[in-house]
């Protein structure tokens, strides 16, 4: 990597505090909400045949027994999207078609989405921890304590809570969202810390999983990190390729990917998907919030299930997604990378970059749910510390209740029957409500660092006595 710093904490004391009652209340109701979810899940789940889980479960069937990966359906009649190293990893958890026997080593159905239940969970709070540590590392926490948590608490549960009805839906769902969460917040810790071996490493198997966190490798080409993105490569290919060589054979492996190129993701990529493709994926749905999907949907003054988008939509999408990394990048720069100078030491500005373009994700991706906006998690909790610094207290402020209301009511209007409201995308707007505000903070942190620059220069050319 050319001409960069170690990235530097701006400040050096870690923020601690003791638990109060208050905070145990906190803790408990939301462990106890787990709990008391988990039940939902499971008849959902097992006795509505509701979620996507079966998908994953299936796939993880299917690849260790030898049945065509890409044509295995679950009850819905659904296939598998995804590259065939998730489906190795879903081993323990194969379900059979049925009159197939269950492998000896997979978990009984109901036991498996127990399972998968738990890690979900478990997941979504190690994230949340994560991410509250490195802004207390890289953005101390300032103001008096106040209100119902500690600030600490209150920084590692409220983003959670905030998107609660989103999290609800992406557990009742069983997607990929929670490990993806912490796939991506880890990465992007580690390599503000400079982990480069260990950073590449998590970069590489969220892209393993599914494919978008390949956007994240924005960052290190900004910033010419050479390094990184070597380590990189070679990890993808050993586990989008090597792994599944081992455990399949070459030739196996090759024939998968050909089948995962030919029969999804081409046309997904393209917009021209096959119409079983997007009759699964139907990227029409009143429930897609990508904004290709919503102006297409306002267009046709209806949602559409089995074909999919225009040529125009899927163009407006591109362009869109464009424009998003294109502003992350402008609005970063001195802040993440530079161009000529020395990359930049300070690690709060990829922070911030990171969150954005992880809350982004839901609006960028053709087929994306309202399960995606659990991504926004991370900026959740920059906005609550950003807020704290500029009011002087941890309290949750009222523009901050003000989204909650927003956006726990945009997912109301979209389960009920409104379809002249639910066709408009009520979840997209609430997330876009988001952008100016995202983008700006972007800035406002790059510029930081050059101001204050600017500003010593300016004092070691004053004359003394002056």
């Amino acid at each position: 990597m050319k001409d960069v710093e170690q990235w530097t904490p701006e400040g050096s004391e870690r923020h601690q505090s003791r638990l109060g009652r208050q905070d145990w209340l906190a803790i408990a109701f939301v462990v106890a909400l787990a709990l008391l979810f988990l039940p939902i899940v499971v008849w959902k789940t097992v006795w509505l045949g509701q979620g996507d889980v079966q998908v994953i479960f299936r796939a993880g069937w299917a690849i260790w027994t030898g049945y065509p990966l890409y044509q295995v359906t679950d009850h819905h009649g659904w296939t598998y999207h995804y590259p065939p190293t998730l489906a190795l990893f879903m081993g323990p958890f194969a379900d059979p078609l049925p009159g197939y026997t269950r492998p000896f080593w997979a978990f009984p159905y109901t036991a498996a989405v127990v399972v998968w239940y738990g890690l979900n969970v478990l997941c979504l709070f190690l994230s949340s921890h994560l991410w509250a540590s490195a802004l207390e590392r890289y953005r101390p926490i300032a103001g008096a304590q106040q209100g119902f948590l500690h600030g600490p608490w209150l920084l590692r549960l409220g983003p959670f809570l905030a998107l609660l009805p989103f999290v609800g839906v992406t557990l009742v769902r069983g997607q990929l969202e929670a490990f993806l969460l912490l796939l991506v917040v880890s990465f992007v810790i580690l390599y503000v810390e400079n982990r480069v071996i260990s950073s590449s490493f998590v970069f590489a198997l969220a892209t393993a999983i599914k494919v978008f966190p390949i956007a994240f490798a924005i960052f290190p080409l900004l910033r010419r990190d050479g390094k990184f993105l070597l380590w990189a490569a070679g990890w993808c290919v050993l586990l989008l390729i090597g792994l599944p060589a081992i455990c399949l054979g070459p030739e196996a492996t090759l024939d998968l990917y050909r089948d995962m190129w030919t029969e999804h993701l081409a046309g997904m990529l393209s917009g021209s998907m096959s119409t079983r493709v997007a009759s699964e994926v139907s990227p029409g749905a009143y429930a897609n919030v990508s904004v290709g999907s919503v102006l297409a949907r306002i267009a046709a003054g209806k949602a559409f299930f089995q074909s999919s988008l225009p040529f125009w939509a899927t163009a407006i999408q591109y362009l869109f997604d464009t424009a998003v990394v294109a502003a992350v990048t402008i609005l970063g720069r001195g802040g993440f990378w530079n161009l000529r100078e020395r990359q930049p030491a300070r690690g709060y500005p990829l922070l911030i970059a990171g969150a954005v373009l992880l809350a982004a994700m839901p609006l960028m991706l053709q087929t994306a749910k309202p399960n995606y906006i659990t991504l926004a998690m991370p900026l959740m909790a920059v906005f609550m510390v950003e807020a704290w610094q500029r009011v002087g207290q941890q309290v949750v402020t009222r523009s901050m209740i003000g989204w909650i209301v927003i956006a726990w009511i945009s997912v109301l209007l979209v389960e009920l029957r409104w379809d002249w409201v639910r066709v408009v995308g009520p979840v997209t707007w609430a997330l876009l409500i988001l952008g100016p505000a995202s983008l700006l903070l972007i800035r406002e942190v790059s510029i930081e660092p050059t101001a204050a620059a600017a500003q010593m220069r300016r004092s070691s050319l004053q004359v003394p006595g002056e």
